[in-house]
Formats: C-alpha cells, sequence, structure tokens
C-alpha cells in the first residue's frame, strides 16, 4: 500500500510541476508579448517604416494579440492557478484586463485608428502617435484606456508570477 500510495504521490507532484510550468510560461508570454510589441517593436517599426506603411502591420498584430494570444494565455494562468490551489486573485486580475481590454476598448481603439489614420498629423513622433493616436479626443482616449488597462495587466500577471514562484 505505501507504494501504490508514494507512485500517486510523485505523479501529482509532477502535474502540479506541470500546471506551474505551463502557468508561468503563460503568464511570461502575458508580460513579454505586449512589452514586445508596444514598448520594442512599435517604435522601431515606426521609425524604419514610417507612420502610414506602419499603421496597418501594427493594427493586425494588436488585433492578433487580443483577440488571440493574450486571452488564451490569460485563461491558461486562471486555470492552472486554480487546478493547484494556487491563489487567483493576481491571475484574475491580469484576466479581467485583458477580457475588457480584448472586448471593449481595443475594438474601439481600432475603430477609431482606422478613421483617425485619414485625418492624423502625419509628422507626429511614434511616441506621440501612440498615445494620441491621430490627435482626436476619441483616439487619444481610447489609446490611453488601452495602456491603463495592459498596465493593470502586467501588474497582475507580474504579481502572479511571484506568488507561483514563491509559493
Amino acid at each position: 500500500f505505501t507504494r501504490i500510495t508514494h507512485y500517486y504521490s510523485q505523479m501529482s507532484l509532477t502535474a502540479t510541476s506541470l500546471l506551474r510550468t505551463l502557468d508561468i510560461g503563460a503568464t511570461s508570454m502575458l508580460i513579454g508579448v505586449p512589452i514586445w510589441v508596444f514598448f520594442l517593436q512599435s517604435p522601431l517599426l515606426f521609425k524604419f517604416m514610417g507612420r502610414d506603411k506602419f499603421i496597418s502591420p501594427m493594427m493586425r498584430l494588436t488585433t492578433l494579440m487580443f483577440r488571440w494570444t493574450l486571452p488564451i494565455c490569460a485563461t491558461i494562468s486562471v486555470a492552472c492557478s486554480y487546478a493547484i490551489d494556487q491563489d487567483v486573485a493576481a491571475a484574475s486580475l491580469a484576466w479581467i484586463a485583458v477580457v475588457i481590454n480584448s472586448t471593449i476598448v481595443v475594438p474601439r481603439a481600432l475603430q477609431a485608428g482606422k478613421k483617425a489614420t485619414k485625418t492624423a498629423d502625419k509628422s507626429q513622433s511614434a511616441a506621440a502617435f501612440a498615445v494620441d493616436g491621430g490627435h482626436q479626443v476619441d483616439t487619444r482616449t481610447l489609446h490611453q484606456t488601452v495602456v491603463v488597462f495592459v498596465v493593470i495587466m502586467l501588474a497582475g500577471a507580474v504579481g502572479h508570477v511571484h506568488l507561483v514562484v514563491n509559493p
């Protein structure tokens, strides 16, 4: 009987380790992808491609990131935490921020951005364009709202990784 109990406890430990690893991987993507796309890649592409060539691919990348990548990663993180009886508060905060951005804010920001590209100030810097969009009030507000929810998501994800790594 002791041998069987030992086998199942080892299997449980292995399953927990796999779920933690999956959780850390998904949460790392939740942190790394937006940092790469918004803060590293975008300014460089804007600089090298120019504003007119930059906008279309960036809108597509943003759509892909908020429709698939971030929601899947955030859901995996919450599910893994729940499965291993880990505190889900930080992961849930990140998930809620992703859901709000993915379903409400980003679609509206992209829609407003498409309209603003026709009338935008073409002399804007990459940083000004990222924050202000096309210098229109609705675009500026939506761009800034996306950033606020990304920061909330990052805070939840970083807090969650800390909890997973230091149980």
